[in-house]
């Protein structure tokens, strides 16, 4: 017998917050993309909003296949220079690229426009896969604490959040700077300035955590000892995981209510708040704010309800903050303090649910673990990332087909009385909708807080013995 002295490394407080300041970049682009991507193909890029939504359709059929692939290569990955860390750090390059082309507006007919936005569209999807996945599945190996890992996620929304204001605070105020709003060459300059900054980023944040992310003998020795599951059984962890779908449905719907949300934000401001884009800006100042206030309540709060319980609450209560807007909406009179008030709650409360849901994604994998006996951290979090994709493509898919079936002029200067109430509706009855499907989801839940404190439990014991197996050669 031979003992090996050096203990697996823990993360610390640290490696947190420093792990964290990738989802800066992250934001900064999927913000980007979700607010501004179909105002560009519409308004700068001259394409239909029926024919940029069928853009993102297409894209989601191929993220089908190539998010659950990324997910088993992570999941397979073991390298000398980690796990996650290598796609995260050479993919990162490849997506700051794909971002700029994705907001160029090339000099082609039509027809090569259309052409032009499927091909970098689908390729920037692509790009961001590889990114995301390892990214999301990192936390994984930061703790086992249930609670802590919902901390881990508040961190890492607050540093989201800077880039949420970034983009609705300041993208608008810098493509003036740069040229104007409707100039396509100030979108090309603003995506060339943040597609860098993103991917340093995403490496710094990466190379952060080489000190617990990090090569692993023993789970080479384990490949060669033990016969691998197959294609079936790996993909068992999504298939027949109830937590992750019901997770899923929840997250899903609510991220589709606020995309929809987000995508129509610009038109909502310039034509039924008669041009007042200015207001967008005081929703980024208080996403920021809610962010990182958040970072040292939402672990006790976790602690005490629970994620079912506290998702279910949350959505319950974003009906409620979403029925000021519908109601001055309806009346045909907008109260800026009425859309405001809806705005900048919905803000609180998708925070706090983005939360409890990334989370809970992560608690999906182990609970997979647990009942299968088959650890998949990384397909289970392509799932996540391919319905985060899937709701922003068909949110806005949806939103292009009603602009387009209810007369949206992009030339126009105010729009139609059938148009303006589409937006509105999209923007409110919609989301209410979505609310009540994520609140039926998380109902079937099977994690109450004493099932995540057993499960946390499981994993501790877990974790202690295949210390004591490292120390035994």
């Amino acid at each position: 017998m031979k003992t090996n002295n050096q203990a697996k490394p823990k993360a610390s407080e640290v490696h947190y917050w420093l792990y964290s300041t990738g989802n800066f970049a992250n934001n900064i682009i999927f913000m980007m993309v979700g607010t501004y991507i179909t105002y560009f193909y519409t308004n700068i890029l001259g394409i239909s909003p029926a024919m940029a939504g069928l853009v993102f359709m297409v894209a989601r059929l191929v993220d089908a296949f190539t998010d659950p692939l990324m997910g088993i290569i992570v999941d397979k990955t073991n390298t000398k220079i980690g796990k996650y860390r290598p796609w995260i750090i050479a993919g990162a390059p490849f997506l700051g690229i794909m971002f700029v082309l994705l907001f160029t507006a090339p000099n082609f007919s039509m027809t090569g426009k259309v052409v032009y936005a499927f091909i970098t569209y689908i390729i920037y999807s692509l790009a961001w896969t590889i990114v995301q996945i390892p990214q999301l599945a990192l936390p994984a190996i930061l703790t086992n604490d249930i609670a802590k890992r919902t901390r881990i996620q508040a961190i890492f929304q607050a540093f989201g959040s800077i880039a949420s204001l970034v983009v609705s605070a300041w993208a608008l105020p810098i493509l003036d700077k740069l040229g104007g709003q409707d100039n396509a060459s100030a979108w090309f300059k603003f995506t060339v300035i943040f597609g860098a900054v993103s991917a340093v980023i995403f490496i710094l944040s990466a190379m952060s955590v080489k000190n617990v992310d990090v090569y692993d003998p023993a789970a080479k020795n384990a490949k060669t000892e033990k016969k691998g599951f197959s294609l079936k059984e790996t993909f068992s962890v999504i298939t027949k995981n109830k937590a992750l779908l019901c997770v899923l449905i929840a997250y899903g719907t609510d991220m589709f209510a606020f995309q929809i949300s987000n995508s129509l934000r610009m038109y909502f401001f310039k034509y039924n708040m008669g041009g007042r884009t200015d207001l967008i800006t005081y929703i980024g100042y208080a996403s920021t704010f809610v962010g990182f206030a958040l970072v040292a309540f939402i672990q006790p709060f976790v602690k005490k309800t629970g994620k079912r319980a506290g998702i279910i609450g949350i959505e319950a209560l974003a009906i409620l903050v979403t029925l000021p807007m519908l109601v001055t909406g309806l009346k045909g009179a907008y109260a800026i303090s009425a859309v405001m008030f809806t705005y900048i709650a919905i803000t609180f409360t998708w925070t706090i649910n983005n939360m409890l849901s990334r989370s809970a994604v992560l608690d999906s994998a182990n609970y997979a673990q647990m009942t299968l006996g088959i650890n998949g951290t990384a397909l289970v979090n392509s799932t996540f990332t391919f319905v985060n994709k899937c709701c922003q493509a068909f949110s806005m898919f949806f939103s292009g087909i009603i602009l387009s079936a209810t007369g949206y002029n992009k030339d126009a200067v105010e729009q139609t009385p059938g148009c303006l109430k589409a937006i509105l509706l999209l923007c409110t009855v919609g989301p209410i909708i979505a609310y009540v499907f994520s609140i039926a989801a998380m109902y079937f839940y099977p994690l109450t807080r004493k099932g995540e404190v057993e499960m946390q439990e499981k994993l501790d014991k877990m974790s202690f013995v295949n210390l004591e197996d490292d120390l035994i050669l």
